[in-house]
């Protein structure tokens, strides 16, 4: 089932300002432009705001692979931050489903600036459930 676009406004990641840039079946493209209120007191992005960036994106890249009666819940999601971002930066995240089969999936995001420079990688596992 792929989650169309009109069910993700009003949402978290909607409200930060992310927007999906391509949707498609195990994978997605998003983008954020960074602003002054995401960032810390040190003026650079929170890694709260980059993990959220990329946490949407794998949400959106696993759903459309769930069988049939199952949503993907994660179970795992690490992230390695190589650089920071700061306000008026943009960041594009590039998800795709590494593999996945009946019950689990593998995922795989890469944030970069603009100048297409890792700002992080992030690797996780999904379990598909059924929904409560």
């Amino acid at each position: 089932m792929k989650i169309p676009p009109e069910a993700w406004k009003g949402t978290y990641a909607h409200q930060l300002g992310m927007t999906f840039d391509q949707v498609e079946p195990g994978r997605t493209k998003a983008s954020l432009q960074v602003m002054p209120h995401h960032c810390n007191p040190n003026r650079v992005c929170h890694g709260g705001a980059i993990f959220t960036l990329a946490d949407d994106s794998m949400g959106g890249a696993v759903h459309s692979l769930c069988p049939e009666g199952t949503v993907p819940a994660a179970t795992q999601v690490n992230i390695h931050y190589a650089r920071s971002a700061r306000a008026g930066d943009r960041l594009d995240v590039d998800t795709r489903v590494v593999s996945h089969g009946r019950r689990t999936a593998l995922l795989e995001s890469r944030v970069t600036d603009a100048k297409q420079r890792l700002v992080a990688l992030l690797t996780a596992s999904y379990l598909f459930v059924e929904p409560r």
